[in-house]
């Protein structure tokens, strides 16, 4: 049986800084996505807790105990504000668990990375992005061989430098990226943008959460190659996406040889698929609503070998069977949580989806 939990709603005290602490917030104005509709007021308390994967602990290749998420909570270092590219790459390298507040929409020129050694990890931070336009454009995050890392309320379009993707997990763990808004754009054939969460080389205990994805094409890979050569590292791959809108996209998650749980999210306007289990993957799909989907959910779509799935409670457009290759049988996933009914999941992740929607201690 699925465990519940009771929904905790964040306030100031839980992020332990202040006003002062953050600086001045600069009042920017949120461009939202052309089609979407929602609400006009964000409820006054959108549900803030961090659920999934990344609540979970773990053991490390060597055996060692490997803490829940928490990124830079447990630091004796005030808060600090940034509000360039410089400070901010700065701030994300310091070896010390640090809280950041981004201030205002940068624009790099080089993809920002949290270590720029791949034998030295990096991580133990918590990056915040002040009111509901703060993030990057052109340029992404890299948080590849880094760990313990929150991202939240952050706004990053656009990302044609580097890999292109707005934000790269690559061999890391213990991630979670929460009340996001991620975008290209549809109409510019010769942009290079590529993902925007994509999750690779065996990074496990990911939770994607309350972000909304649109305007893109490919928004999130989890398993870069369908190689079976991969399979003993990809294995790893734990990633849960809950409460999350993927609007004008042309494909969801899209998962090889890990574990994937997604729950309660809504698709809307996907011109591909919803969810892809590929190259046996395990994938449970439950609480979902999909909207003008042709292919909702898929566990053979380009790779040679299928995944598995289980399906349980999604709301599928009229006419759509499910035909899972390999189906499974329903295995809880390692940590408690709540889904909501899929016939309101529409309502509130349009309302609490996406920046601007928490209280991030300012």
């Amino acid at each position: 049986m699925i465990a519940m939990v009771t929904r905790v709603f964040l306030t100031a005290a839980m992020l332990a800084v202040t006003a002062a602490a953050c600086g001045d917030a600069r009042l920017v104005v949120y461009d939202k996505p052309s089609g979407l509709t929602c609400p006009s007021t964000p409820p006054a308390n959108c549900p803030t807790s961090m659920v999934g994967y990344a609540a979970v602990g773990g053991v490390d290749a060597d055996g060692g105990v490997l803490q829940p998420t928490n990124g830079g909570n447990d630091t004796t270092t005030p808060p600090v504000t940034v509000t360039n590219v410089a400070d901010l790459t700065t701030e994300l390298q310091r070896p010390e668990p640090l809280i950041i507040f981004l201030d205002g929409m940068l624009s790099p020129t080089a993809t920002i990375k949290v270590t720029t050694d791949n034998s030295a990890r990096g991580g133990n931070k918590t990056l915040i992005g002040v009111r509901d336009s703060s993030g990057l454009t052109g340029a992404g995050l890299n948080l590849g061989h880094a760990d313990n890392i929150i991202l939240r309320n952050l706004k990053i379009s656009k990302v044609s430098i580097g890999e292109g993707d707005a934000v790269t997990l690559l061999d890391s763990h213990h991630i979670w990226v929460d009340h996001c808004d991620l975008s290209s754009e549809r109409d510019n054939p010769t942009a290079s943008y590529d993902g925007l969460v994509d999750i690779t080389h065996g990074s496990s205990y990911v939770t994607v959460s309350w972000t909304l994805f649109h305007d893109h094409k490919d928004t999130s890979l989890v398993g870069h190659t369908s190689d079976l050569a991969q399979m003993a590292e990809d294995s790893a791959l734990s990633v849960t996406y809950h409460h999350n809108l993927f609007f004008n996209v042309n494909s969801g998650p899209r998962v090889r040889f890990g574990n994937a749980h997604v729950f309660s999210n809504h698709f809307q306007t996907v011109t591909a698929f919803g969810v892809a289990s590929e190259s046996f993957a395990t994938v449970q799909v439950d609480h979902n609503v999909f909207d003008d989907v042709p292919v909702p959910i898929t566990t053979m779509y380009q790779d040679p070998n299928p995944g598995t799935m289980v399906e349980m409670s999604n709301i599928f457009p009229a006419g759509f069977t499910p035909d899972i290759m390999r189906p499974t049988d329903p295995v809880p996933p390692p940590y408690s949580f709540m889904s909501d009914a899929a016939d309101s999941v529409a309502t509130i992740v349009c309302t609490c989806a996406g920046t601007g929607k928490i209280n991030v201690g300012q």
